[in-house]
């Protein structure tokens, strides 16, 4: 079970998670928020998702359009962070992979909390699970599910909190149309971000390099060595999968962030998070 390092709660001292402007979601606070809320300041409608108050559904929108819409509304807010964790096998085939990815989650929870921003982490492995940061900062998460994002998206769903900041740190290496990912989880966060962790391994595998295939249900193996056309039609694919990943985020206006675990966390944060807004040096 990896830990998180000290460094990646210590780098959070020297670098700042950067809150979105127009941040949603939240509960009673301190400070007036820009996005909704349930105050009596009507401001948008968006569709119904699993989990909202229905107490704010519009009767009369549904009336006119037979789809079941919510009415937002303002108030004052603290900023609330959702971070999601794959903590699938897959995570764990690298051990640097899957120690990148729990540095990167305690450090983005860490810097939520110096935000001031309520955050929490959800581990998606053989179960959903949400976990307090100070715990997953002590124990780490078990890297061993057997499902991946896309499976288990309706339970991570449930576990969203309305229009909070949201987070997703994944390899995202699983079969899927990243718009049945992006979309649902956009319709049920505010402001969120897409970071995709892989080893060197994962981005380029070389040539003549030995590999061991795993069923992650059944745990049966195939062991091959990589040939040059099967390395060639592999990267392809690959680049295909992160191509159509950033493409959608695009879409939903999200960040798509993708970095490799072979660098130290601290070049990561100014090489990948630093240009596309998501952190920056404390003053």
């Amino acid at each position: 079970m990896p830990r998180p390092r000290a460094e990646a709660a210590a780098l959070a001292s020297r670098w700042r998670l950067v809150v979105p402007q127009m941040a949603r979601g939240g509960f009673a606070g301190e400070r007036l928020g820009r996005g909704p809320g349930s105050s009596l300041e009507f401001e948008d409608r968006r569709a119904y998702v699993a989990g909202d108050d229905v107490r704010h559904l519009d009767w009369g929108a549904y009336a006119r359009t037979d789809s079941l819409q919510v009415r937002l509304h303002r108030e004052e807010i603290v900023p609330r962070l959702d971070l999601v964790l794959d903590a699938s096998a897959s995570m764990a085939v690298d051990e640097e992979k899957g120690q990148r990815a729990v540095d990167l989650a305690a450090f983005l929870a860490e810097a939520a909390r110096r935000a001031g921003l309520a955050a929490r982490v959800i581990a998606v492995g053989e179960r959903v699970e949400p976990v307090e940061p100070a715990r997953f900062a002590a124990e780490g998460v078990e890297l061993d599910g057997r499902r991946n994002l896309l499976e288990l998206l309706p339970a991570t769903l449930a576990l969203l909190r309305p229009r909070a900041l949201l987070l997703v740190v994944s390899d995202f290496l699983f079969p899927h149309d990243p718009a049945e990912l992006v979309r649902p989880l956009q319709a049920r966060a505010g402001p969120m971000a897409l970071l995709q962790v892989v080893s060197s391994f994962d981005a380029a595998p070389p040539v003549g390099a030995a590999a061991r295939l795993t069923d992650s249900e059944s745990d049966a193996t195939h062991d091959l060595v990589l040939d040059a056309g099967a390395v060639a039609r592999y990267v392809a694919r690959f680049t295909a999968l992160r191509d159509a990943l950033a493409t959608e985020c695009r879409r939903a206006g999200a960040p798509f962030v993708p970095t490799t675990a072979d660098t130290p966390l601290e070049v990561a944060l100014r090489r990948d998070l630093l240009p596309r807004g998501l952190v920056e040096p404390a003053a």
